[in-house]
């Protein structure tokens, strides 16, 4: 039996990169169409879905995904976990419990063989501030920032103090996906709005003074038994756009090259910081590494450990650059999750 006729895509979730996840699964089912496909409700429940129901979906993006073919396997994950005997999990999960650890420890006390990154380097990687501090040791930049808790007593004036100091700031959760959530404030009037509509938030923020540069991310695989570093990707922007979830996801306002632009040395240099982040971690599998360059050095951002594998994401588009089969690389990394606890 093949090895792709052992694998279980799992996809949706709870988070707020639910949809996404299931477009990377309408595009991993393509690539790899012997797979099941396990969807895991937003509201618990995990399905057994018909491929051809989910390749049919349209706009992923932006409509939930509902699938009226199904066979319902648990009232929740764990249950669906305790089912997998033998078989590979794909993790077509994006943000939340899907990737910050929290999945990861319990496919790891089960012995499920499942690709990315494992438990504690999934939670670090999550946590914007704390993946910071593994990477920082390593003479990386980083911007100057603010966490903070808007239901908090104070931090609203921490807030708007970090931001009259900095003036543009970016502000976006702490622990989970950037794309929804992301603000860009640039006065004071815009800071007080955020904070008016977020002020019963519990929720943990990162603000960020904002970087003038380049906007570049740079994929990291375990390739044929060793780590290689990807084509980098650039987000050019047009002016007055940012880089939110319209423009990631619907091409709003934005162009993305691959490779980018860049001089040898350039590319060398985000690679480096692409590969330093990903070790400093404890990634595994594959990583996408987000920086900004300016006049001063390559900025640190964040380093995404299931990074989206979309028709259009960054990773695909990289393997792409590489000369490297989507294929060979999805068989590759079910390969590797098979000998993760070896």
């Amino acid at each position: 039996m093949s090895l792709v006729s052992q694998v279980i895509i799992l996809f949706g979730g709870t988070s707020s990169e639910r949809r996404v996840s299931v477009a990377s699964a309408q595009h991993l089912s393509s690539i790899i169409p012997e797979a099941e496909l396990w969807f895991w409700s937003k509201s618990g429940p995990v399905y057994r879905v018909d491929s051809a129901e989910l390749s049919a979906h349209q706009n992923a993006y932006d409509h939930d995904f509902k699938p009226r073919n199904s066979k319902k396997i648990s009232d929740g994950i764990e249950g669906a976990l305790d089912t997998v005997k033998g078989q590979v999990l794909y993790l077509g999960l994006h943000g939340g419990d899907g990737e910050n650890g929290w999945l990861q420890s319990r496919l790891e006390a089960r012995g499920i063989a499942f690709t990315g990154s494992g438990s504690s380097a999934s939670a670090l990687a999550m946590n914007k501030s704390k993946s910071k501090d593994a990477v920082k040791p390593r003479g990386v930049l980083m911007a100057r920032q603010l966490i903070f808790t808007p239901a908090e007593s104070g931090s609203g004036e921490s807030l708007k103090n970090f931001q009259k100091s900095l003036v543009e700031i970016v502000i976006k959760p702490a622990c989970d996906g950037s794309s929804a959530g992301l603000a860009f404030i640039s006065d004071g009037v815009a800071c007080q709005e955020w904070l008016d509509k977020n002020t019963s938030s519990r929720e943990q923020w990162l603000a960020e003074e904002r970087l003038v540069g380049r906007e570049l991310t740079v994929g990291v695989i375990m390739h044929n038994g060793l780590l290689m570093v990807l084509p980098p990707s650039e987000v050019v922007l047009e002016r007055n756009v940012h880089f939110d979830y319209q423009a990631k996801y619907h091409g709003v306002g934005n162009k993305e090259i691959t490779p980018a632009e860049l001089t040898q040395s350039q590319s060398v240099m985000a690679q480096s910081l692409s590969i330093l982040a990903h070790t400093a971690i404890g990634c595994f599998g594959y990583t996408r590494t987000d920086m900004i360059m300016t006049d001063k050095g390559f900025y640190y951002l964040e380093t995404n450990t299931l990074p989206g594998m979309t028709r259009a994401s960054f990773i695909p588009q990289q393997l792409r650059a590489a000369g490297i089969d989507l294929r060979d690389f999805v068989r590759g990394q079910l390969a590797v999750a098979k000998k993760r606890y070896e």
